[in-house]
């Protein structure tokens, strides 16, 4: 096959040609304060009258909404220490329609409908799924180091073409899955082993799983929707 040299020239690693599109995703960590406060007010809606696991898609035995308990409502200790986190997303969304609204719509605001604990033990997974609202998110407040241990044995031995994903990993898929089998040039899916603290926002309709593992440790992770609200005009457009 005869050498084919290209007549460009220059560095094009820092080409203003190169950009990232595609649902956008916000990942950080959470303060010690807030997870602290998931893990304790978990231990409190741990309870049958609170099963979850009925509303949603995993493959666990237990998963509870965190409710009221005793009058403690979430937008009281939860929404107070998790704003700037929404406000942070925002803030780094790229240049469309998006970010037009939510940095000229007057009264932008935000509610937190949904707000639910999953406790995932060896074995149990998280099968392909979305979630209601705007936005939705997750935090783990408690990735117990076996885990990691066992995650990062896989996620270390993979060589570079490998298709294995680590034990526990979250999984996000965007677009069509064919395009990520052959030279498409396309990524269709990033997965990501989580750490206690480890906080990712991301769009509601963005499909996502969790891996099964088998550690005899739990999995702790919590969930939650938002939704978005502003004011328009008369002609349906934000102010």
């Amino acid at each position: 096959m005869a050498e084919h040299k290209s007549k460009h020239k220059g560095d094009w690693r820092n080409s203003n040609l190169q950009f990232q599109w595609g649902p956008h995703m916000s990942i950080g960590m959470v303060s010690d304060e807030l997870v602290n406060l998931l893990v304790e007010k978990g231990k409190e809606v741990r309870k049958p009258e609170f099963d979850w696991s009925h509303e949603l898609a995993g493959k666990l035995k237990e998963e509870y909404t965190y409710n009221d308990v005793e009058g403690d409502h979430w937008n009281e200790w939860f929404v107070p220490l998790f704003h700037e986190h929404i406000l942070n997303y925002i803030n780094t969304l790229g240049p469309g329609r998006s970010r037009h609204i939510t940095t000229n719509a007057k009264n932008f605001t935000w509610d937190l409908t949904r707000l639910w604990v999953n406790y995932q033990g060896p074995g149990e997974y998280n099968p392909p799924h979305n979630h209601a609202g705007d936005l939705s998110f997750v935090i783990y407040p408690d990735i117990p180091q076996e885990m990691l241990d066992e995650a990062n044995a896989v996620a270390d031995s993979d060589t570079a073409d490998s298709n294995k994903t680590a034990p526990g990993s979250i999984v996000f898929e965007y677009g069509e899955r064919k395009f990520g089998d052959f030279l498409s040039f396309c990524n269709t899916s990033c997965s990501l082993i989580p750490a206690t603290g480890l906080c990712i926002i991301f769009p509601a309709y963005l499909t996502h799983h969790a891996y099964a593992f088998h550690s005899d440790v739990e999995r702790v992770s919590v969930s939650g929707n938002v939704t978005f609200h502003w004011e328009q005009n008369e002609e349906g457009v934000p102010l």
